[in-house]
């Protein structure tokens, strides 16, 4: 069988270390988190109404691998088989609301079904799908249908007596940057993030600033949720339903998911649901779609080598079980969480940890370095060198263990009596027992004192005196483990953090440690940074030559300036991407900030796919745009003018216009339904497979809001029409009312001409 476990040696080297050099290693206590409150972090999602993949065809074998697996948690809507997890394994649900029912059947159900509900979670990934789900929220579209919709689930659930403490998660956008479209949004208790690493390293996942952008100015940060992310396996393909994303190897899935949830744990992230349990298509295999290569199963159910790893570490952690007699969770006692003296030596920022402890009292300290394991361009294993770790304890140990992940993994190795020990590191998940030969006796330690707040617009300084019996001190916010102060020789702590969002409170705990492990009562402060932004617009876009020819070699500038009231971010890429007829060809990412307000810069393609810096120009019209931070690296008063398109053309173009109209039906209570007839007037043909597209918006509403569209994908030679019948799922009241018909609204057809793409009717509903 392929081994799944960690093919490193781990090397022990045993004895007691000398007080001095145990000065010298500068060991200060670490606070630990709870073991089981690490398991109950962990989520995976699942699409039990997927009927014909391996969810509905081989229920009986996924069903009991995600209960042998250890998970307690999955993110899916309500279906009978959650009923069934709960039951047999104890399993909790997040579940999704969307508008398909009433709020009164919603209601009725959580009420039923209390008891196995974890979280209730807004609707999944809205941005630029709203109309399908429901043919949106009575009526309204993209932003205002989903804000309204989770105003609406977060008022309903806290209003009702029997669900008031279930928690909301807010709703999850499938793109970054578009938070500030749907703001100001606070209707929820946990910000949601949908996380994908891309296939890199699971640290770069993580935004501690996308998820929060819905709240607006003056928010107060709730702690994280991530209701998705992860990996797939297919090397393949890059094509998933939100864009492109890499696959990764089922050496690297396995050892990057047991380093995934540990990552999201330590920085504060309430769950972490992994995308997901047995993702599949029909009649797809894994290396065909990256969509039926997501998951912790095959697509025929058979695990991959992350479940096993998974599994593995959840077994070692764990300390509840369930009863499935009476359907209640068996809990050890609580042991009050403490300090952990002890120091890694000196070894890389990349070699991470996190530190638990048992209800026993004894810890498990996760170790990893945190590298790539996986060659996304030459699709291939990195063999990484294993990392040197030089634990030392701050006293003696009864015993030291040390547990490799998988089924394949060599026999956990034991040793007693010792302050030390020295490892080797691999990247994946090593996890080190601790029990202390004579628990910590500590004595009490005074919490931090006249703690000073500095803010900017996008960092906090927090000063305080640091008092004699404190060894060190710690710094959390929502659970988010933010390292320690630094204690500054002229007696005082200080802990600076960077990269914040501007207009925002944050809310810190710093706790005092000693020598002897206490650890004091915590002291909380809010920070609030200050309100000002950059802003960043695109003055100009030029194009050399400026009449090109078919053939050319087209070069690119953008000119960019800062119009906001502060400086981004120093060291920050100000990235710039180009594109033509709305595909990506080239992009700038070599300038960097600090970009002064009122600052102009220049920017010039340095890269773009297959390393393209320039865009090969072909005959016919053509939209050009240049957008500024692309990447979403920098929080901004408004994205309004963060682009300029301008057209490039040899001379001809198709015009699209709206050549007719009819209204099919108009009674009150009925769809309206309308027949447009759209005319090709200019000289090139819309090519096939290019969206012709017909939207019809209500005029009596300022801005006008969209009601219903219509699509053709047919070429469309000059001269030509085609019909579209717009069913409005809105219904009109009887009397008039101002309806506009908009061709090519998302400006997909390059044109010279946009002259009679738009109409204005008057409609006359009949009554019912």
């Amino acid at each position: 069988m392929k081994s799944y476990g960690i093919a490193a040696v781990i090397t022990l080297v045993l004895g007691l270390m000398p007080p001095a050099a145990l000065a010298d290693e500068a060991i200060v206590p670490e606070p630990a988190r709870s073991a089981d409150s690490f398991v109950e972090a962990i989520g995976v999602a699942t699409h039990f109404g997927y009927h014909n993949t391996v969810y509905g065809q081989k229920w009986d074998e996924v069903s009991k691998l995600l209960g042998e697996s250890g998970i307690r948690t999955i993110r899916d809507g309500l279906d009978p088989h959650v009923d069934d997890l709960w039951k047999a394994y104890g399993i909790r649900a997040i579940l999704i609301a969307h508008p398909s029912q009433s709020w009164d059947a919603y209601l009725e159900q959580w009420k039923q079904h209390r008891q196995l509900i974890a979280a209730i979670e807004g609707p999944n990934e809205v941005n630029g799908r709203w109309e399908h789900l429901g043919n949106g929220y009575e009526g309204t579209t993209w932003p205002d249908g989903p804000k309204r919709f989770q105003d609406e689930l977060y008022a309903h659930v806290k209003g009702d007596p029997d669900l008031k403490d279930i928690p909301v998660i807010d709703m999850s956008l499938w793109n970054k940057g578009a938070g500030p479209q749907i703001a100001p949004l606070r209707s929820f208790d946990y910000a949601n993030a949908h996380s994908y690493a891309g296939g890199g390293m699971p640290s770069l996942s993580m935004d501690f600033r996308d998820p929060y952008l819905v709240m607006g100015r003056g928010a107060t940060l709730p702690p994280l949720a991530a209701t998705e992310s992860g990996y797939h396996t297919c090397l393949g393909n890059t094509k998933v339903i939100a864009g492109a994303q890499a696959g990764v190897s089922h050496a690297a899935h396995r050892k990057y998911i047991p380093r995934q949830v540990a990552e999201y744990f330590e920085a504060g992230y309430h769950w972490d649901v992994i995308y997901e349990l047995a993702a599949g298509r029909p009649k797809k295999t894994e290396q065909e779609d990256p969509e039926a290569a997501f998951g912790l199963l095959m697509p025929d159910a058979t695990p991959k080598p992350a479940y096993f790893a998974l599994k593995s570490l959840i077994g070692l952690i764990s300390e509840s079980q369930w009863d499935a007699a009476t359907a209640t969770w068996i809990r050890p006692a609580a042991h009050p969480l403490q300090t952990l003296a002890f120091a890694l030596g000196a070894v890389p920022p990349s070699v991470h940890h996190a530190l638990l402890q048992r209800s026993d009292g004894s810890f498990q300290l996760l170790l990893w370095n945190e590298v790539a394991s996986f060659d996304l361009r030459k699709k291939r294993d990195i063999a990484n060198d294993d990392v040197a770790v030089h634990l030392v304890l701050g006293g003696k140990a009864e015993w030291i263990t040390v547990a490799h992940l998988g089924p394949d993994a060599p026999p956990v190795q034991r040793v007693e009596a010792v302050n030390q020990i020295d490892l080797k590191v691999p990247d994946e998940v090593v996890v080190v027992g601790i029990k202390l030969a004579e628990p910590p006796k500590p004595t009490p330690v005074a919490a931090p004192g006249g703690i000073v707040a500095k803010t900017a617009p996008t960092a906090v300084e927090l000063t305080w005196p640091a008092a004699p019996d404190a060894v060190g001190y710690w710094v959390t916010m929502n659970q988010r483990n933010l390292g320690k102060a630094e204690l500054t020789p002229d007696g005082k702590a200080s802990f600076t953090m960077n990269q914040l969002i501007p207009a925002t409170t944050y809310n810190y705990e710093i706790v005092a440690v000693s020598h002897d492990g206490a650890i004091s009562v915590p002291t909380k402060v809010a920070a609030t940074t200050v309100d000002a932004f950059p802003d960043l617009v695109v003055r100009s876009l030029k194009i050399i030559p400026e009449n090109p020819k078919e053939g050319d070699a087209v070069h690119l500038t953008a000119v960019l300036a800062n119009v906001g009231d502060t400086p981004t971010e120093d060291g920050v890429t100000v990235g710039v991407k180009f594109q033509v007829d709305n595909k990506t060809v080239c992009w700038s990412d070599n300038v960097h900030g600090p970009i002064a307000p009122g600052q102009e810069f220049e920017a010039k393609p340095d890269n773009g796919p297959a390393g393209a810096t320039s865009w090969t120009f072909t005959h016919g019209t053509h939209y050009v745009t240049a957008l500024a931070d692309d990447m979403n690296r920098i929080v901004q008063a408004n994205k309004v003018s963060h682009k300029l398109t301008i057209t490039v053309s040899s001379g001809t173009s198709p015009h699209l216009v709206v050549k007719d109209s009819k209204v099919v039906q108009a009674q009150e209570g009925k769809p309206l339904i309308v027949e447009v007839v759209l005319a090709n007037e200019g000289a090139d043909a819309i090519v096939k497979g290019t969206a012709i597209a017909a939207n019809l918006r209500n005029a009596d509403a300022t801005p006008a809001k969209t009601l219903g569209f219509a699509i053709s994908h047919d070429e469309l030679p000059a001269g030509g029409t085609v019909k579209l019948s717009i069913n409005c799922a809105t219904t009109f009241t009887a009397g008039k009312h101002k309806i506009q018909i908009v061709a090519d609204d998302l400006k997909r057809i390059p044109e010279l001409d946009r002259s009679n793409s738009q109409v204005d009717l008057e409609i006359d509903v009949a009554g019912p």
